[in-house]
Formats: C-alpha cells, structure tokens, sequence
C-alpha cells in the first residue's frame, strides 16, 4: 500500500518525460502488425528502466517483466499501440509524420500511461507483492491482435499472469476521471461483406435485369426493422450496413453489388440471432429478385469485453482512493465499440476501464482526436494503485 501524496509525486517527476514520449509516439504511428518504430521506442525505454523485455510473439509486441520484493500474483497490465489510416487533423506541433496514419484513438497515450506506470513501479520494487507483466499489445484495431497472442499461447508463458487490466481513452467522461460498469464493457464484432450477384440491364427495361440495388434497399430497411426489434436497453444490438459499392452509369443495372456492415451485440446467442436474420432476409429479397448473394467475413470477430465483478470492486477502491470518489462512476454503459481485450478476460479475469478525456472532447477515430494530456497522471495512478493496493 502507497501513501497517495508519494506516489503522486513519483509520477509528477516522470511526467514530462512521458508527456514527451507521448508525442513522440504521436509522430510515428503505426497500423496492425507494423508498429517497428513504436516497438523499438517502446523496448529502449523498458529496457532504460532495467527491466527485462521478453520475447516477441507477434514481432512487434512488447512485453516487460517487474518483479516486486514480496511474493504475489503475476498481474498483466496491457496497453494497444496500432494507430489509424487516417490523416490528423489536430493541428498538433507533434502531429503525425507519416501522412495517412494518425492516433486518432489515443493509443500513444495508452502506451504512455503504461511507459509511466513501468517507470514509477520500478522505484518501488520493495511496495509490490508478486510480478508485473507490461504488455504493448499490436493490432488491436483490425486484426485482433490480443485473440493471435492468446492462442500462441501468450498468457501461459512464464510469469503466468493470473489476472489483468487495461485502459482506453474515453471522450465524454470527465477529464482524468475513471468509467466502468460490471458484466460487459463493450461488444461483440461481427463485420461481413455481402456480394450480390445478378443479370445487369438496360434502365429502361428493368424487366429484363435483375432490380440488386431495389432488392438491396428492401433488404437493408428490413434488417434495421429486425434490429430495432432485437435490440434492448439490458441486451442491446447494433447492425449498421456502412458502404454499397456498385454500378457505374446513370441507366444500367449493375450485376453485382457489395455490401459491408457491422453486427455487435453482447452475447453470441445474439450474435447467432442477427446471422440467421441476414441469412433469411437475403433469401427473402435477393433471390426473389432473381439474383445470388455470398456471404463473408474478411476481418476476425471481436468477442465481448465483459468485466470481473469482484475485480471491479479493487478498481472502485483504487479510483475512489487515488483520485477521489467524485473521479469515480461504476455505472457506466457497455459501448458497442469493440476491443480485442475481450480475448484476454475469457481467460482471465480482469477489468476494462475507461479513462476521461473530457466531456466535449472529439470523438475516437475522428482525425481531430488528441489524446489528452491532463489525463495521463490519473491514468498512472490507477495502473500503479491496481498493484499497490494488493
């Protein structure tokens, strides 16, 4: 146990190094399974600190080990580092150097929060009961790193963590104050990429074509009826069709069309729910207009993120402690955002939070999106105090 006016202290002498490191990831960003930049920033300044950094699984991975002076549990505290192929748009000085890429969902200041945590720990090896695994996790944004490190069989590796946390930058929550909700934090994914496939035709004789695009529309009008009537306030569901791709002319029916969409949901009876009613709904209007339909799924399904129950009581004691009871809400809603940490907390039990950036801040994978600065040493403080307070 730390005395919080310490610790506060520690993390304030670390802070602006951190700060700048931050940016320093900022200018750098890296998509899915190519974070080499980041990774070697990352590993250079694990390895600064004194702490050993294992092997990579996934080649851009980071993992560093902290062992504390009195026996514990292993506690895995992780943090995502892939950016976004998007192009900033903060007006930053440290903005992004590789045009097209930007953080725009904050993960630099993850990474930071956790290089700050690592930096803070390591001064107080005699406070901490167990061992400390620091993992900087890759593409967690499309390629569901964190399910690719657990089946290569990550959490058995030595020290096998027996528990885990992880943060994420949240706007519309406070700045520097902590969100969390029991059960599940945040969703299911279940993208899919529909191809529709029927006899093209001249506009003015639609009876001799088949209608893709009418028999499309009366599909996706329907399957929002299927959804609105799912979807609940304990149990909610989302299916969202985000881009049609077809036709070329203002008088011809194309022969094929390409719809691509989103399911999340909380459960997989759920998730099963939604793939049945597509399913049906296809049939229903694509191969009574005539056409064929083919249904696929090019990106790895996200599981939910669901949350320890008893776990999520230290995180409340910890935010309540560190940051005080006003920086605390245990009543959050689940987003229907994904997060591939979910693949961690079925194999162990752990908690998701997230952490304020400010009531009117932009939104995450908007290219005006900042991390924000003010929320890094509350960050700190609630990473260290999960350890600590043990």
């Amino acid at each position: 146990m730390a005395e919080v006016s310490i610790l506060r202290e520690k993390i304030r002498a670390v802070l602006p190094d951190i700060r700048e490191l931050r940016h320093k990831l900022h200018q750098i960003p890296e998509v899915a399974l190519n974070e080499y930049k980041t990774s070697a920033e990352i590993r250079a300044y694990l390895e600064q600190l004194g702490l050993p950094v294992q092997k990579a699984i996934l080649g851009t991975d980071v993992t560093a080990v902290l062992e504390g002076d009195q026996p514990g549990p292993v506690v895995l505290l992780r943090a995502d580092m892939d950016a976004l192929p998007i192009e900033e748009n903060t007006g930053a000085p440290y903005a992004s150097r590789h045009p097209g890429f930007a953080h725009s969902c904050g993960h630099d200041g993850h990474m930071a929060v956790l290089m700050g945590t690592a930096a803070v720990l390591s001064q107080m090896k005699d406070q901490i009961k167990g061992t400390v695994k620091f993992l900087f996790q890759p593409a967690e944004e499309s390629e569901a790193g964190a399910k690719t490190m657990v089946r290569s069989g990550y959490l058995e590796q030595e020290p096998k963590p027996s528990e885990a946390y992880a943060l994420h930058g949240w706007p519309g929550v406070p700045a520097g104050s902590v969100e969390c909700c029991a059960g599940p934090i945040m969703a299911a994914i279940n993208d899919f990429e529909i191809t529709l496939t029927g006899a093209g035709g001249h506009g003015a004789v639609p009876e001799r074509a088949v209608d893709l695009i009418g028999a499309a529309s009366r599909f996706v009008l329907d399957l929002k009826d299927f959804i609105a009537a799912l979807s609940t306030p304990e149990n909610p569901a989302v299916c969202s069709i985000c881009a049609v791709h077809g036709g070329t002319v203002f008088n011809v029916f194309p022969d094929k069309l390409v719809l691509r969409g989103t399911a999340r949901y909380l459960d997989e009876a759920t998730g099963d729910k939604i793939r049945g009613a597509i399913e049906r709904l296809l049939e229903k209007h694509i191969l009574a207009a005539g056409g064929q339909y083919r249904v696929d799924h090019p990106k790895p399904d996200y599981v939910a993120t669901v949350n320890n129950k008893e776990l999520l009581k230290r995180v409340q004691a910890v935010a309540e402690k560190y940051l005080g009871k006003d920086k605390w809400n245990g009543e959050g809603r689940c987003s229907m955002c994904g997060e591939d940490f979910g693949f961690i907390l079925q194999k162990l039990p752990g908690v998701y939070f997230h952490l304020g950036m400010g009531e009117n801040y932009p939104s995450l994978h908007d290219s005006a999106y900042n991390f924000n600065d003010d929320a890094l040493e509350n960050g700190i403080l609630m990473m260290c105090g999960l350890i600590l307070e043990r």
